[in-house]
């Protein structure tokens, strides 16, 4: 929800409730795919059927910013780079022909990126939006992401470095709180209608050559969090309506507001449903639908273990087990006395109302290129009686794909787990652990990262249980009846951790 105070009238921080009004058939093509050919499906759905021409004057993009960027009750410009306060000539006509004195027309995904200027992306209002000149100079044609070295400022948009990909640090400029979801639901937009662009520039940081997932991984992982913090409000809803009223084509990112997830994030493995409501995460639904799966456990490890815990093999807390940046949960003994650690990373698994389950995960191994450590220096464990002292645990042994062993001293290459099928388990309440054993005469590294634990859940066998959230349920998926991720906190009747949970006010 915004919280820009100055431009925002009381009637325009309504929370997304229900979906404009979509062509009927619109999104049918779209139904039914999942990931890589949703987002395909997507391209060829969503292009732009006409754009206006670029710059200010009757029929340009200045004449489109009075219908998409305009607070009708005041004419002020709704500038999502900063805070300061521009209005519209009181005259339409003026204001349809003529920029507003300050302000440029920014692309948020800059034109550089591809290297053209004749084409519709150059042009198209989903990307092209009134900013404030001074910080639109200041954030350049640089990548948009998380900013750690704040260069510039202007209590608004910050300019600075951050990490990029493989811990690389690059120029960014990052948006205000208010607006991030708007921007990262732009992006998803741009990469999946002219995903066929070639990109060049600082665009690399960001992007790469393909279908998909065009965005690196560092991006999307993280404009995901952005939607999922700042959903869809009624301002980015009328924005949609006003673009399409121009252009005849739609962001879908906005229509569904967890349509993401289904292209990059939680859902890639379960088929999008446009089902029988527009507004993806909201909108009313028979209370005796319930989604077939839940996804239990999703962390890249790389922001922190959370929810994963660690510990030593006699229940103290761990300290071979640290979150890395780049490559995820990592452990080695190098800095303990002689190399000796028996430690356990773990998460607790509710199976009891899953009729199936499935653990995948992403790993690497390193320094042990003549010496097999699976299933004997690292193990992929399961228990159903362990009581905080994993070695009084009873403990199973999971089949894991492990890699190779490496062509030097070093590490490998990450390589799937492969589908770890959970399913004997399911109806269990489980720990799940990644165990991490180090002699002085073994001592090797592991890195983890991408854990993800999905589960089919068993209708028939779903409590519905009458609470609210606390504040330790915000990192936990939650669905709405349709199986589509929805914000943790969105009251009515949601699943999550297999269980129907009536949120209350």
């Amino acid at each position: 929800m915004k919280r820009h105070s100055t431009i925002l009238l009381l009637s325009l921080l309504l929370p997304y409730i229900a979906a404009a009004d979509i062509p009927e058939g619109y999104y049918k093509n779209a139904d039914g795919k999942k990931k890589d050919a949703l987002k395909a499906a997507l391209h060829d759905i969503i292009q732009p059927v006409t754009v206006l021409a670029y710059g200010s004057g009757e029929g340009k993009t200045w004449t489109g910013f009075y219908t998409t960027d305009r607070i009708e009750e005041t004419n002020q410009v709704i500038d999502r780079y900063s805070y300061d306060v521009r209005y519209f000539p009181e005259s339409a006509s003026a204001s349809a022909a003529s920029a507003v004195s300050g302000m440029n027309i920014e692309h948020s995904f800059p034109k550089s990126w591809w290297g053209g200027t004749n084409n519709t992306a150059y042009k198209d209002l989903f990307n092209l939006m009134p900013c404030e000149q001074k910080i639109n100079s200041s954030k350049s044609n640089y990548a948009m992401g998380r900013v750690t070295s704040v260069k510039t400022t202007n209590g608004c948009t910050k300019v600075g470095t951050g990490t990029t990909s493989q811990g690389t640090s690059a120029q960014l400029w990052e948006p205000a709180d208010e607006w991030k979801g708007d921007f990262a639901r732009d992006y998803f937009y741009m990469v999946t209608t002219y995903s066929d662009l070639t990109w060049t520039s600082n665009g690399l940081d960001m992007l790469e050559q393909s279908d998909w997932p065009t965005l690196k991984e560092w991006a999307y992982t993280l404009f995901l969090e952005w939607a999922r913090q700042d959903p869809v409000d009624e301002i980015e809803m009328k924005r949609n309506d006003a673009v399409y009223s121009i252009q005849k084509n739609r962001n879908p990112f906005v229509d569904f507001p967890n349509l993401a997830e289904y292209v990059w994030g939680d859902s890639t493995d379960y088929a999008f449903s446009v089902g029988s409501s527009s507004s993806g995460g909201g909108g009313n639904h028979d209370d005796d639908i319930t989604p077939d799966f839940a996804t239990l456990v999703d962390c890249t490890m790389r922001t922190g273990l959370s929810p994963f815990v660690t510990r030593a093999s006699d229940g103290s807390e761990g300290k071979v087990w640290t979150s890395d940046a780049t490559y995820g949960a990592k452990a080695t003994a190098n800095k303990l006395p002689n190399y000796e650690a028996d430690e356990y990373l773990m998460v607790s698994l509710d199976l009891t109302n899953m009729q199936k389950a499935t653990l995948t995960f992403d790993h690497a191994t390193g320094f042990n290129k003549t010496r097999q450590v699976k299933d004997v220096f690292f193990q992929v464990l399961v228990s159903d009686d362990y009581d905080g002292v994993p070695e009084d645990a009873t403990w199973e042994l999971l089949e894991a794909n492990f890699p190779p062993l490496p062509s030097s001293s070093n590490y490998t290459s990450f390589v799937s787990s492969g589908d770890i099928s959970l399913d004997t388990y399911c109806g269990q309440e489980l720990v799940l652990a990644f165990r991490f054993i180090s002699t002085k005469s073994d001592a090797y590294c592991w890195e983890v990262r991408n854990v993800k634990v999905t589960a089919q859940t068993d209708p028939d066998a779903l409590p519905f249980i009458s609470s609210s959230p606390t504040l330790s349920e915000e990192d936990a998926a939650t669905y709405d009846l349709m199986g589509r991720r929805v914000p943790w906190n969105t009251k009515g009747i949601v699943i999550r951790n297999g269980r129907k949970i009536l949120q209350t006010p």
